[in-house]
């Protein structure tokens, strides 16, 4: 018994000088504590709600002006918030792998979670399906899912209070659906539930990421959370798999009928096609691979385009001047139903564009990101060994003072305005992340949101019982609030459908 004892003694001392040693660069830096031993910082996340967990991550940030490391259990994280120093690890091309924490999102072969090796070559391949030219052909599609959703809400009786998320996130999974899936969902089964699955997707994953206790996967597989996250990522699955199976017979239909077509490599594919087509070198995606990416493209445009849309109808509800200019705006540009929203009109409506870019500065599409970096890195006067993770926090970077000005909680789109963003830090404001893992659909959402907010604003007025010093968000992937999006429609009296 002795000598058993004296070897865990003998063991943990080892284990102790090595943990000491890995992370010996991290001593001059500032820390939270106390610290304990196994645990670390955890117990900053312990019995904690999620909206005091999302509170803890933004004051981690705004407390520390610069880096500051966090223990999570033996693991050390390293957070910031400064313009500067994100500037430096989103640039670096060695900066681009995602740690260990992003597995917990499940679906690892997709862009958004696959390791540096694996998402290089699948970025270089995707990004032809994300150009412009194939955004300014998606505007139609846009334009016909957002006119169904205002028709929806039309129906509703004048006046009505609902829960606009609701409506908004399903406009989204259309338009992501027929755009980069050519399929068409209006009518098909099983969309509520597919929605439904991504959000305890996502919770899930982003619970198991502030705790500590649940990383080791024997313990997680335990737990009543490990059970739901299954079900629904299978829900998420099926679904998805249905929907290759139909473009796959398309497709295989498509090649009989057109033996003769030589130029199929030259042309432009949506992002589906290209996940079933051979490249030029005749490689080929796997299964895996072709659902892993459409969950990250498709849940990318989803979850986060629909839930900002709806975060914007509410400051549409707080500042109703602001409704009322863009309003004005849209109805100057489109005057009528016959006014095409072609990618020059979107372009003309400077104020739509501020409005967007504002309510983006608020609710950052992903209030944390984090990075591993792969080589030895110089920043701030520290030299970093490999394999080490760096979390910057968007939602406090957005709000610093020093960049965004005294009134920088406030809401204001005029801080878009070309005077005030002009000799702004050119990594200030990331609502899509940034660097060379920047989202490769940051473009395809922007478009699709201003069409959303055209057919929103255009239909309806909007009000709401929610202050604005209730907007509080729970921590999760992407910026969620405690609550429903309660609004109240009010119809326009003078409106005209959009073409």
């Amino acid at each position: 018994m002795f000598a058993v004892l004296l070897i865990t003694v003998v063991l943990c001392f080892v284990l102790y000088l090595k943990h000491r040693q890995k992370y010996k660069f991290a001593d001059n830096l500032p820390g939270l504590r106390p610290v304990y031993p196994i645990l670390g910082n955890g117990d900053i996340m312990l019995g904690k709600s999620d909206v005091q967990r999302f509170d803890t991550m933004v004051n981690i940030c705004r407390n520390h002006d610069r880096l500051v490391k966090v223990w999570a259990g033996p693991r050390l994280l390293l957070f910031t918030c400064h313009p500067d120093l994100i500037q430096q690890i989103l640039s670096n091309p060695d900066c681009t792998e995602k740690p260990f924490l992003y597995k917990f999102a499940g679906f690892g072969q997709g862009l958004f979670t696959a390791k540096h090796k694996v998402w290089r070559g699948t970025r270089k391949r995707l990004n032809p399906c994300f150009n412009q030219r194939i955004l300014h052909g998606f505007i139609p599609t846009f334009a016909n899912c957002a006119r169904r959703m205002a028709e929806k809400l039309n129906e509703l009786s004048d006046g009505a209070t609902v829960n606009i998320h609701k409506y908004t996130t399903l406009c989204t999974l259309e338009m992501a659906c027929g755009t980069t899936l050519s399929s068409d969902i209006l009518q098909r089964e099983g969309k509520e539930e597919f929605v439904e699955g991504l959000d305890v997707a996502f919770n899930g994953a982003a619970r198991r990421m502030v705790s500590v206790h649940l990383y080791p996967d024997f313990v997680y597989q335990l737990t009543k959370y490990y059970t739901e996250i299954i079900q629904a990522r299978k829900v998420v699955v099926d679904f998805f798999n249905q929907l290759i199976s139909e473009r796959r017979n398309f497709l295989d239909l498509d090649r009989q009928n057109n033996n003769n077509d030589n130029d199929e490599g030259h042309k432009l594919k949506c992002l589906i096609d290209e996940l079933l087509s051979v490249s030029e070198n005749g490689s080929t995606f796997s299964e895996t691979q072709i659902v892993d990416n459409i969950y990250a493209v498709v849940t990318g445009a989803n979850d986060t385009s629909g839930l900002l849309i709806a975060h914007a109808c509410l400051f549409l509800c707080f500042y109703k001047d602001i409704q009322e200019q863009l309003y004005r705006e849209i109805i100057e540009h489109i005057p009528n139903e016959e006014t095409d929203l072609s990618p020059d009109v979107l372009k003309q409506m400077v104020y739509l564009e501020m409005f967007l870019k504002e309510c983006l500065r608020h609710c950052p599409v992903a209030p944390n990101v984090a990075r591993e970096n792969m080589t030895e890195l110089a920043i701030d006067g520290v030299t970093v060994p490999p394999g080490n993770i760096f979390v910057m926090n968007f939602y406090a970077l957005h709000r610093r003072k020093d960049v965004w000005g005294p009134n920088a909680d406030l809401f204001d789109p005029l801080n878009f305005s070309e005077e005030r963003s002009k000799h702004r830090h050119p990594f200030a404001y990331l609502p899509f992340s940034g660097g060379s893992r920047i989202c490769i659909g940051w473009r395809y959402a922007m478009l699709s949101m201003k069409v959303m907010l055209i057919y929103l604003i255009r239909n309806f007025q909007f009000d709401t019982k929610i202050r604005p010093e209730d907007m509080r968000y729970r921590h999760d992937l992407t910026m969620k609030l405690p609550f429903d999006h309660m609004v109240q429609i009010i119809k326009r009296k003078a409106t005209t459908d959009l073409k």
